[in-house]
């Protein structure tokens, strides 16, 4: 199965990433369907004015076959796409309205899109179709609130000035318009009221990232915000190592970070926010680590992921990898990261003839949550650093703040002569897959109409079940 969106930005920090099961059947030749659908959206300001060069990006959509928020797969539909409001605010976005992958037909009942300006409130719009009317393109009328004023500048430690530099805000309505204000520092006019969770990041190709304290700024209607001289200083060094029961040489190992400063509510909550920053960076072979820089304050959340380990979860949690958290304080901080083994599902499946199945692919859904944040793949990395650095780019130019393409050795995994193995799965956890095939599926179990195969593994030890398949129902017969 290919890879379902993850977006990533601080507007929108909660991720789901969910699976796809079977719907409808459909022919082979169908496999490549998309069936596109239009969407116009007006965008106009508090006194109805036409909003011209607000920037709308389509980035995910909601199912009707199946519960969860995502299903943009870039591979199969493209490249996420900024649109441009014209004079009169109006601009057509193009969303996938029927999808087909595989035997999985899913239908688009909701699309989520982001807007943007630099003088307005970044606001965030999840549009539910009418899927009973016949009209060919549907509406959504959005009002943008007009933004208040902040304009920042930096110094180092030595008090010499520091340009181009990056803004982070916690929150849903963080803007990422900020412009050059003409002294070396940066501005915007798409602030909205409230406290909000700040930091000023300067990246730097020869030396550590530079880091403010985090400062809690409270806006107020129609004020504007000056703040000069903010200093920067490099952040904090995490140095780590994984513990001694993981055999070394350590083999394909990542870590996945999350610094929060100052915890407070979660990232995406429009009280209280808490702001994050994500980074990853590979474990050599010896079992080490090292994150050179870090901001200075709160704590950080390590989720490790080898070949054959996982980063423990000290936390009880019976569906997500949480990892550990450890105080950050002072310019280096040492961690020992906890490790336990993974383990493997083998499924030996069979036809209803009671022969083995020889194609088709077998993808599991083991899912990590970040601190303050919300879930995704296990083993899924995110860089806050690509965030901050598309400030400084138009939006044609800015790249995902994630990982390119990752080889899960739970996804997409063959069934070759009746047998398919997911490696990498964490122990003791609720977990479930799903067959992606033109002819058959797993069985329903009770009170499960996704053809799901629910399971959790006890131990290391390979856990190995047998699985009749069944055909996939037409969509006359479907329940």
């Amino acid at each position: 199965m290919n890879r379902t969106l993850r977006f990533s930005c601080q507007a929108l920090t909660c991720l789901l990433c969910v699976a796809f099961a079977p719907g409808e059947c459909v022919s082979n030749e169908d496999t490549d369907l998309i069936t596109w659908g239009e969407l116009r959206i007006v965008i106009k300001d508090e006194a109805g004015k036409p909003v011209t060069g607000a920037v709308v990006k389509a980035y995910a959509m909601r199912m009707i076959e199946q519960d969860g928020h995502g299903y943009w797969n870039e591979e199969k539909h493209g490249p996420l796409k900024n649109y441009l409001t014209a004079q009169d605010g109006l601009v057509i976005v193009r969303y996938p309205s029927k999808s087909v992958f595989g035997p999985i037909v899913l239908t688009t009942k909701s699309v989520s899109f982001l807007v943007r300006h630099s003088d307005y409130v970044q606001k965030v719009v999840h549009f539910d179709l009418a899927l009973d009317v016949d009209e060919p393109i549907e509406q959504a009328d959005v009002e943008l609130k007009k933004g208040c004023e902040l304009q920042l500048s930096a110094v180092d430690e030595n008090g010499a000035q520091v340009p181009d530099f990056g803004v982070m805000m916690a929150g849903p309505f963080a803007p990422e318009f900020w412009a050059d204000d003409g002294n070396g520092g940066r501005r915007t006019s798409a602030l909205s009221d409230g406290t909000w969770q700040t930091m000023l990041v300067k990246p730097q190709r020869d030396g550590p990232t530079l880091f403010s304290g985090l400062l809690p700024l409270r806006v107020r209607p129609s004020q504007a915000l000056r703040m000069r001289n903010v200093k920067l200083s490099p952040g904090a060094r995490i140095v780590g190592r994984l513990s001694s029961n993981v055999p070394r040489p350590v083999v394909g190992g990542y870590v996945s970070t999350t610094s929060v400063p100052k915890p407070e509510g979660d990232s995406w909550e429009e009280h209280a926010p808490s702001l994050t920053w994500a980074d990853s960076v590979p474990i050599t072979a010896d079992g080490k680590f090292d994150l050179p820089s870090v901001p200075r304050s709160g704590v950080i959340q390590i989720i490790a992921v080898c070949d054959g380990w996982v980063s423990k979860t000290t936390i009880p949690e019976s569906y997500f990898v949480m990892g550990q958290l450890f105080n950050v304080s002072g310019t280096q901080v040492d961690v020992t990261l906890e490790m336990e083994q993974t383990g493997s599902l083998e499924l030996l499946i069979v036809k209803p003839d009671g022969t083995p199945l020889d194609s088709g692919e077998v993808s599991g859904w083991p899912n990590q949550k970040t601190y303050k944040g919300g879930s995704t793949y296990l083993g899924e990395r995110f860089y806050s650093i690509k965030s901050v650095q598309n400030q400084f780019f138009p939006v044609d130019q800015q790249v995902p703040p994630y990982e390119g393409e990752i080889n899960h050795p739970f996804i997409d995994q063959p069934v070759v002569n009746g047998v398919a193995v997911l490696r990498g799965l964490p122990i003791g956890k609720n977990e479930q897959c799903n067959l992606q095939h033109k002819e058959f599926r797993f069985p329903n179990e009770a009170n499960d109409r996704e053809g799901s195969f629910r399971f959790k593994l006890e131990s290391a030890e390979p856990k190995k079940v047998t699985i009749t398949v069944i055909p996939h129902a037409k969509a006359d017969e479907a329940p």
